[in-house]
């Protein structure tokens, strides 16, 4: 904390102390809610107490989140309608602000040296004096004791402990003025954004970026606001987007969103656009330029140097070892074909490899292939406290962590059932056959190397050595799934012998199995080769093993993940204008997020049933397990409200009856935050498709809050099963997709803004050009030809044609209009949906250019755009006019 910030807290501190109410004041991203939390932190103190004697020194802080849609009787009492057996009541109930008097007011009797604080967070939002009405009184009284009368005809007593700090932003475009008798009530605090709030080093790389934006924002913000001291402390934004050692991701992905909006809005000059490119350059090139330098492999102290031979002598017999694994895991980690985090997350922390779990205490410890020092020492045999270690193999280190392999591998037990088939989480048992194991990992290792070079080729298509070497890692993995699956331990007569006898044999048969397994995994070319090996093909052709440029860890959805993490912020945001694979983007972000799981996979991690918390997904319901990731979507449009979103009352009809029911119950987000708490080790993802149609404000209510301060609990206006509270778990996950070109964007104001990352999708001609590309030359022709279709599209968004009030970015179709697997269907689109979408920009002014006579190639499209040819009478035109396009 800077000098600034601390004699800023003790300043402000005082005042409340003193005055009771405080009201910070100031534009977003300047700390005041962060701030109202400091300084009722600082309440502790015995100094700002009534009783500074007493040992109970505690500050009890509430928090109201003012959206618009609260009212007198959530916050300070009224009429309350609840549920109760189906049926609707109504009774009056003390709310937040006067719970919270009286709680004080007790203390205080008791002299107790506690103190409770009111935080009335985005007092702008509401008209307060409505808000609060007759229960002003309670707001700033500076006495010892003060009576506070309401209509009601209740007189509470008002102590010298309570105390209320709002929070208030005046540049908020509808923000609501408070009155003068009102504000008068409150010790007033402007909180103007300073730098040194964050840092006092003026070469620190907060304060570097800092002066690079404020001194772009000035330099190019359109007269009418430099002009204003008002307009430019509402766009120069706040030092709290500059806080952390990550600032470069906050620019990247939180203020260069906002600076490319100020530009669509005219606040800044449309000359800006260059330096908010470069400012975006040099964000990414800080981001990606330090890890090649500083990277440091995550293992250590493992097998290393093991070659096939070894692989296939080593420990082969021993009861219980663990070596065979420890050297099939060290020879993948040798290799560095796979990333460190493949290397996690296919293969040692993989469930589909294996795992096993126990509950103690009522506990669940769970490991996988490897267990940390925690897992190791919990999981024993038989669930016993004092029984041995399950996980009693040899060590690695991961990260600098100590963890500890699997046990149990008996080289004389054969797994004999189709275990290849189990493609799910595979747990597994106190010992199990040499074979399986082994297996899972080859099988994990191969499907990992499949998944980076087909996501390489997607973005890479031209690469044909990559094309030859995925070829040869799929066949040469069916081949060896194909062998493995013949291998088979010689039958046992039991006929007339003793079980000692027959077991004995049955013991060599399965560890001749065994051998046969770890000498065709030795005979693997891809596994036993190295970067750089060449590698003969049947044909004999040769191809060099090489990994790929853009392997997972470095993909976009890995970017998103670790910026998320990162962060904090757990809300993310894909814009972009129509058309450019935002919700399939979305979707391709959680298959990844699980593991790149399959579409069907996707599917049955989907949530089904809020009610049934053991089996909410379709993966529980077939007993597959607990899903890493679960995920539900819901859609925004502008009626759509709290109610429908947090939490409301459902009205329904008793089964067989007319007699009506009523319910308080969760929706959306009520429900995915309950499911979230209760299954902690999942990662739970709503999606919000067209995010921006609603009034975001009004929909999430005061988990705007919530949003922010995870876990922290926040009051709303209807109680479930009991509790009129709420919060956001740590493992809760938003994306919302958003539509630049739509008009309702203006809707995000920036306060929520700064609660989410923005991540830009826009139209690429490349993912047209390799549409389907395995198909072969006609899909190939075909992409062409909607390649050349895309680029006269592209043109109508130059600066020639596209109205100065927009950017190119936000307004240009994408790409998914253009991915089509025939000619036919590619005029349909061109003629249903191309041409429709362009005449309404037309229309409504975002493209304009002058008509002409022409009915054919380019200044006939224009033509078909303004309407001038007619599209139902006149196909035979527009079918030349795409012709002329798509040649």
């Amino acid at each position: 904390m800077t000098v600034k910030t601390e004699d800023l807290l003790s300043e402000i501190t005082e005042a409340l102390y003193q005055k009771k109410a405080v009201l910070l004041t100031g534009s977003t991203g300047v700390g005041k809610t962060y701030l109202a939390k400091r300084i009722s932190e600082q309440l502790s103190k015995s100094e700002y107490s009534c009783f500074p004697s007493s040992e109970d020194q505690r500050v009890n802080v509430e928090i109201i989140s003012c959206h618009n849609s609260v009212t007198y009787e959530d916050v300070v009492g009224g009429i309350s309608a609840d549920t109760e057996s189906g049926k609707m009541t109504f009774e009056y109930k003390d709310k937040i602000l006067l719970e919270t008097v009286i709680k004080a007011a007790e203390d205080y009797k008791k002299g107790k040296g506690s103190k409770y604080v009111l935080i009335m967070d985005d007092l702008q939002r509401n008209d307060v004096s409505t808000l609060v009405g007759d229960a002003i009184n309670a707001i700033g009284s500076e006495g010892k004791e003060t009576k506070l009368y309401l209509n009601s005809g209740s007189v509470i007593m008002v102590p010298p402990n309570f105390y209320v700090i709002g929070t208030y932003n005046s540049t908020e475009v509808g923000a609501i003025a408070l009155s003068s008798d009102l504000m008068r009530k409150f010790y007033v605090r402007e909180i103007l954004s300073d730098i040194e709030y964050i840092t006092e080093d003026s070469e620190a790389e907060n304060a570097v970026y800092y002066d690079k934006v404020r001194s772009l924002v000035f330099n190019y913000l359109d007269m009418q606001y430099r002009l204003s001291t008002y307009d430019q402390n509402r766009y120069f934004l706040g030092h709290g987007y500059f806080s952390g050692d990550n600032v470069a991701l906050k620019i990247r992905y939180q203020l260069i969103p906002i600076l490319k909006q100020y530009i669509s809005e005219g606040i800044l000059d449309r000359a800006a656009s260059e330096s908010v490119r470069l400012l975006e350059a040099a964000c990414i090139k800080t981001k990606t330029a330090t890890p090649k330098i500083s990277k440091k492999s995550s293992f250590s102290e493992y097998k290393n140097g093991v070659t096939a031979t070894r692989f296939i002598a080593e420990d082969s017999t021993r009861k219980c070892s663990s070596v065979p694994i420890e050297n099939l895991v060290g020879r993948i980690i040798d290799q560095k074909l796979l990333s460190d985090d493949q290397i996690k997350n296919a293969i040692l922390f993989n469930k589909k490899v294996c795992y096993r779990e126990v509950e103690v205490g009522g506990v669940t410890y769970l490991a996988t292939l490897i267990a940390n020092n925690i897992q190791h020492n919990k999981i024993r045999r038989s669930g016993k406290s004092d029984g041995r270690c399950l996980y009693n193999g040899g060590t690695i280190l991961v990260d600098d962590s100590e963890h500890y392999f699997t046990g149990g591998f008996h080289p004389k037990d054969y797994v004999k059932a189709a275990c290849w088939e189990n493609t799910e989480s595979y747990k597994l048992g106190e010992s199990f056959g040499g074979n399986l194991v082994l297996f899972r990992i080859v099988w994990q290792y191969y499907q990992a190397l499949i998944n980076a070079y087909s996501q390489y080729l997607k973005n890479t298509s031209s690469d044909e050595d990559k094309k030859k070497l995925l070829e040869y890692i799929k066949n040469e993995w069916e081949s060896f799934l194909s062998d493995f699956k013949k291998i088979e331990p010689k039958s046992v007569n039991k006929t007339g012998r003793t079980d000692s006898d027959w077991k004995q044999e049955e013991a060599g048969y399965n560890q001749e199995a065994n051998e046969k397994v770890r000498k065709r995994i030795a005979k693997l070319s891809v596994l036993w080769s190295n970067p750089g090996d060449v590698i003969t093909v049947e044909d004999g052709s040769k191809i060099i093993l090489e990994g790929v440029d853009n392997e997972m860890s470095d993909s976009i959805y890995k970017e998103y993940q670790e910026a998320m993490e990162t962060l904090g912020i757990k809300q993310m945001i894909l814009q972009g204008p129509p058309g450019t694979s935002k919700t399939y983007s979305a979707k391709a972000f959680l298959k990844y997020m699980a593991h790149n799981c399959s579409d069907e996979e996707l599917a049955d991690i989907q949530i089904a049933d809020y009610s049934n918390e053991d089996k909410y997904c379709a993966k529980l319901f077939k007993g597959k397990g607990e899903p890493d990731v679960a995920w539900d979507i819901v859609q925004f449009h502008p009626s759509y409200g709290y109610e429908d979103f947090i939490r409301g009352i459902k009205v329904s009809t008793k089964p067989g009856s007319d007699t009506i029911l009523y319910e308080t119950v969760n929706k959306v987000l009520g429900n995915i935050a309950e499911l979230a708490k209760k299954h902690k080790k999942t990662k739970f993802f709503l999606i919000i498709d067209e995010i921006n149609r609603a009034n975001l404000a009004t929909v999430f209510g005061e988990l705007i809050y919530g949003l922010e301060y995870r876990t922290e609990p926040v009051a709303t206006p209807y109680s479930v099963n009991n509790n009129n509270r709420i919060s956001m778990p740590d493992n809760l996950y938003i994306i919302g997709t958003m539509n630049t070109a739509d008009k309702s964007i203006g809707g995000i104001d920036y306060a929520i803004r700064r609660r989410f990352l923005f991540f830009e999708q826009l139209p690429d001609v490349k993912v047209i050009k390799t549409y389907k590309s395995e198909k072969g030359t006609t899909q190939e022709e075909l992409n062409e030809q909607a390649s050349k279709l895309f680029e006269y599209v592209e043109k109508v968004f130059e600066e020639d044609y596209l109205s100065p009030e927009y950017r190119k970015e936000d307004v240009q179709i994408g790409h998914t209009y253009f991915l089509v697997d025939s000619k036919d269907k590619l005029m349909k689109r061109f003629e249903y949906q191309i041409i429709p979408i362009l005449k309404e920009y037309y229309k409504d002014g975002i493209i304009s250019f002058d008509v002409s006579d022409a009915t054919d190639g380019f200044n006939g499209f224009l033509n078909c755009i303004a309407g001038k040819i007619n599209m139902t009478s006149q196909r035979e035109i527009i079918e030349k006019i795409f012709n002329d396009l798509i040649a």
